[in-house]
């Protein structure tokens, strides 16, 4: 068993860190004698407190802060590849579920609070599903002009 020198907490005996705190722990055993000249290494920090609580040790260099990763809005994923499916073998049914899917992600990442991100495919997934359906409105009203013009 350890004490902390800050905290008077005991921690194990194979401990680096402090379990209450987060103080670095004076190791129990003697280093080997340097048979050869060595290069002088900084000593790791203590691990990084978010929010005032201590997080357990995770795999990463201590003293490197691990980035905040923000996953994407699964309907936002869902409304880009709607749209590119509405322009490759599904064009009515793929625009639909484009608009519907990324009007729905939009309104959940907004309400999301900053805890989900993808505003930006599910804006893309957006333009396609509306660029294809315009583009079958104006087939249509051409095909249909074409066929009121051929019965005249």
């Amino acid at each position: 068993m350890q004490h902390c020198k800050q905290c008077g907490a005991q921690s194990e005996a194979d401990q680096r860190f402090c379990y209450n705190c987060g103080a670095r722990l004076e190791p129990t055993y003697a280093p080997p004698a340097p048979s050869a000249p060595t290069i002088p290494v900084p000593p790791p920090q203590a691990p990084l407190q978010y929010g005032g609580q201590h997080q357990p040790h995770q795999h990463q260099q201590y003293g490197q802060p691990q980035p905040h990763v923000i996953p994407n809005s699964t309907l936002a994923i869902a409304s880009i590849v709607s749209g590119i499916l509405a322009w490759t073998i599904l064009p009515l049914l793929g625009a639909l579920a484009a608009i519907i899917a990324g009007h729905m992600a939009r309104s959940e990442i907004r309400n999301a609070g900053g805890n989900l991100s993808g505003d930006g495919l599910a804006v893309f997934g957006l333009v396609l599903g509306y660029a294809q359906m315009a583009l079958m409105v104006l087939f249509f009203c051409f095909f249909l002009f074409v066929f009121v013009v051929a019965l005249v």
